[in-house]
């Protein structure tokens, strides 16, 4: 009960990000069984994109985002 409390709270709190940044959020169904998290992020020259995504059985939430690198050309 405490890990799925927590997984709806981290899901509650990550949705509240994407308002904030204009972010992307995407579920999917996956085939199979797993549990787990990721996170990434690809950097190129202006931007960044970050991607935090959460796995339970078989539904996958991936969160999305780009934030700028602040470099001056």
């Amino acid at each position: 009960m405490i890990i799925i409390g927590f997984l709806v709270f981290t899901i509650y709190f990550l949705m509240q990000l994407m308002t904030k940044y204009n972010g992307e959020v995407i579920i999917a169904l996956i085939k199979g069984l797993i549990i787990g998290a990721l996170y990434n992020d690809d950097i190129e020259e202006e931007e960044t994109e970050h991607t935090i995504q959460i796995v339970f059985l078989v539904i996958s939430i991936s969160f999305i985002w780009i934030t700028t690198n602040g470099l001056k050309k």
